[in-house]
C-alpha cells in the first residue's frame, strides 16, 4: 500500500464509509477504489482515469485533491505523458478545413449584402433631403399643437404620480402580509447510527442546503425519485420545495461542511457530526 492509498483509506474510515458507500457516491467501481488504496494503478483504463478517480475519491472523503497531487506527485502517474490518438489530430484538421470552405462560400453573399445596404442608405438620404426641402407650413402648426398638449400633460403628471405612489404602497403592504414566514414544528422520532427520522409539521416543506466545503448531497422522496444527487462545493446553495411529498430522504456526505434549513429553521443534526460525518435523514412530512 502506498502512502497516498493509506491516507485515502484512513480518511474514508474516519468518515465511517465502506467501499460500497464510496462506490455509490462516486460511481467508481469497487475494484478501482481498492486499487487506488493499494497503489495498483496497472488495472486502471489509463493514466488520465487514475488522476480523475483519485480526485473523486478525495472529494468524497473531504480531502483536497490538489494538495494530494502535489504532496504525492511521485506516486501518481502523469496524465500528460499519454499521447493523443492520431485520429484526433486528423479530425481537428478536417474540421478546420471545412470551416475555411464555409467562410469562403459565405463571403460573396456578405459582400453583396453590404453593397445592397449601402445603396439603400444613399437612397434614404436622397429622399430625406428632398422631403425636408418640400416641408409644408402645416408642420409649424403641428409643432405648436404638440407643445400645448405637452404642457397639459405636465400639469396632470403630479396627480398621476401621487396615484402611482399610493398604489405602490398598497402593493408593498400586501406583499409583506403574504410573505409572513410559516412556522414548522420539527421533532426527532428516531436515531440509529448515522440514520435518523424527523417528523415535520407545517403549511409547507421547503429545504435549503448550503455548503461551505465539498460535500455529497442527495435528496429523494419515499418512492425513490431523486431531486438531486451530486457533489456540492464551497459557497453553493440549493432550495427544494417538497410540499407535495409525504416522505423525504436527505443524504449528507459531509455534515461538517453542510447547513440544512427546514422552512427557514436551521436543522440541528440529530446525530453529532463528530460521531458520524455522513448522515441519512428521513423526513416524515405532515401538512397542516
Amino acid at each position: 500500500m502506498t502512502e497516498l492509498g493509506k491516507r485515502l483509506k484512513e480518511a474514508r474510515e474516519q468518515s465511517n464509509m465502506s467501499l460500497d458507500d464510496l462506490q455509490e457516491i462516486t460511481k467508481i467501481q469497487k475494484r478501482y477504489l481498492i486499487a487506488i488504496e493499494q497503489g495498483n494503478y496497472v488495472i486502471m483504463p489509463g493514466k488520465f482515469y487514475v488522476r480523475a478517480f483519485i480526485r473523486q475519491y478525495a472529494e468524497a472523503v473531504g480531502l483536497d485533491p490538489e494538495e494530494l497531487f502535489e504532496q504525492y506527485a511521485n506516486e501518481i502517474p502523469n496524465a500528460q505523458q499519454e499521447e493523443l490518438p492520431g485520429e484526433l489530430s486528423r479530425v481537428k484538421s478536417r474540421q478546420l478545413s471545412e470551416q475555411g470552405e464555409k467562410v469562403l462560400n459565405i463571403l460573396p453573399k456578405i459582400l453583396i449584402g453590404m453593397l445592397a445596404v449601402g445603396v439603400a442608405v444613399v437612397l434614404w438620404f436622397f429622399f430625406q433631403n428632398r422631403t425636408m426641402d418640400e416641408q409644408p407650413q402645416e408642420q409649424v402648426i403641428n409643432e405648436e399643437t404638440e407643445f400645448e398638449q405637452s404642457e397639459q400633460a405636465n400639469e396632470q403628471q403630479p396627480e398621476k404620480q401621487n396615484e402611482q405612489q399610493s398604489e405602490k404602497q398598497n402593493e408593498q403592504q400586501l406583499e409583506k402580509e403574504q410573505e409572513q414566514p410559516s412556522t414548522a414544528m420539527i421533532k426527532v422520532v428516531d436515531t440509529n447510527g448515522r440514520k435518523s427520522t424527523l417528523e415535520v409539521t407545517g403549511e409547507q416543506l421547503i429545504i435549503d442546503i448550503a455548503t461551505k466545503g465539498d460535500a455529497w448531497i442527495e435528496v429523494k422522496n419515499g418512492k425513490g425519485k431523486a431531486f438531486t444527487r451530486k457533489m456540492m462545493y464551497a459557497n453553493q446553495a440549493e432550495t427544494f420545495d417538497l410540499t407535495n411529498e409525504t416522505e423525504v430522504l436527505l443524504v449528507i456526505g459531509q455534515t461538517l461542511n453542510t447547513e440544512v434549513k427546514i422552512n427557514g429553521q436551521t436543522l440541528e443534526y440529530p446525530v453529532n457530526p463528530s460521531d458520524h460525518v455522513r448522515q441519512d435523514i428521513t423526513i416524515v412530512y405532515k401538512k397542516q
